[in-house]
């Protein structure tokens, strides 16, 4: 599988003032909806449209529910989803509250198949 590249010019975040340097960045053709995932899925399997949305929407609000329970989310070959946050740092116990938390963020660990796919990949310049 080839992907797309193009190359830009970048600044560096911790060196803001320095010359900026060529990169290799990633070209995105264009977004897909859930709608076309869905339509994607009908492909190859016995589900209409309609269930493959109601599908992808239940499988977003079960992940969604369970990564607010605490819990990280395993899904087979594809990898494991988790929370993650970022909080500042206090002197005192007293002084870690919520109100230090800067961001919740969600993690995307592939699995094995999905990191190896990662490691054929392939690019092109276009």
């Amino acid at each position: 599988m080839s992907v797309l590249y193009s190359k830009a010019k970048r600044v560096n975040p911790s060196e803001p003032k320095a010359a900026l340097k060529w990169h290799i960045v990633l070209r995105r053709v264009k977004q897909k909806s859930e709608k076309e995932v869905a339509e994607l899925l009908t492909k190859n399997t016995t589900l209409n449209r309609g269930e493959a949305l109601m599908v992808l929407d239940e499988l977003q609000s079960v992940i969604l529910q369970l990564l607010m329970d605490g819990y990280s989310v395993q899904m087979g070959d594809w990898g494991s989803f988790q929370l993650t946050l970022s909080s500042s740092g206090t002197d005192t116990e007293d002084a870690c509250t919520i109100d230090t938390i800067k961001s919740v963020n969600m993690r995307f660990r592939p699995g094995k198949e999905i990191r190896n796919a990662l490691a054929n990949i392939t690019f092109v310049s276009r």
